[in-house]
């Protein structure tokens, strides 16, 4: 017989899962604002879910720095200044040039895994729910600097990558973004394919300076 608290647990789980999904979308797509709270109760009734998965969903979401936790007043959509995002930006210059000088070139068969990522990536440059294409972005990158030994500093470029996920996203808004992501992605694919240092170098560098963290960064850069 069936254990009915198992049952529930797998439940919760469930609609935690969905919980972390639907609020992340709507923080990445810009639905939910920066500075906005997040209340238990609205969300539960929303999703038709009791509060203990939505707690945990927004536990979840905190630990990626999407949300902040303030004790005594609840969750809120995490808000940076352009100051944390020029050092957010910076951080991942320094860290990403650093893996990819030091990556070992990706076998033919790896070409073809990053080159259908970015296929699936370009299947929604079109799409009204975009938003998957920030996990492929991700994907796409974090196995290329994989390639690299340096793996401490790849867990810390995960760790930005997380803390500037709804601001990386705003290069996602409109249709000429995405398909720019696309283009240069491509870019980054030839380098690679072609085990080119300095176009590989090059593609990373201009990819990255012009999205709106990178310009952050290169903004926070020349200033100093």
């Amino acid at each position: 017989m069936a254990d009915p608290n198992r049952r529930t647990l797998v439940k919760e789980g469930a609609s935690a899962e969905r919980t972390v999904r639907e609020l992340r979308n709507q923080i990445l797509q810009g639905r939910l604002l920066p500075g906005e709270q997040i209340r238990q109760e609205e969300v539960a009734e929303q999703l038709r879910i009791s509060r203990v998965p939505v707690r945990e969903a927004l536990s979840v979401l905190a630990s990626e720095g999407l949300l902040t936790h303030r004790p005594h007043q609840g969750y809120f959509v995490t808000k940076r200044s352009p100051e944390e995002l020029a050092q957010i930006g910076l951080m991942l210059a320094l860290l990403e040039e650093e893996l990819a000088r030091t990556i070992v070139w990706p076998t033919a068969e790896v070409v073809v895994e990053l080159r259908s990522l970015n296929e699936d990536m370009a299947r929604l440059v079109d799409a009204s729910e975009w938003v998957e294409m920030v996990a492929l972005n991700h994907e796409f990158h974090l196995r290329i600097f994989g390639l690299s030994s340096l793996k401490l500093v790849l867990d810390e470029v995960r760790r930005l990558w997380m803390l500037a996920d709804a601001f990386i996203a705003i290069d996602y808004a409109t249709r000429e973004r995405r398909r720019r992501t696309v283009a240069q992605h491509e870019r980054i694919l030839k380098a690679l394919a072609a085990r080119s240092r300095t176009r590989l170098l090059k593609s990373i560098r201009d990819h990255r300076d012009s999205t709106s963290v990178g310009a952050r960064a290169s903004m926070a850069h020349h200033s100093t």
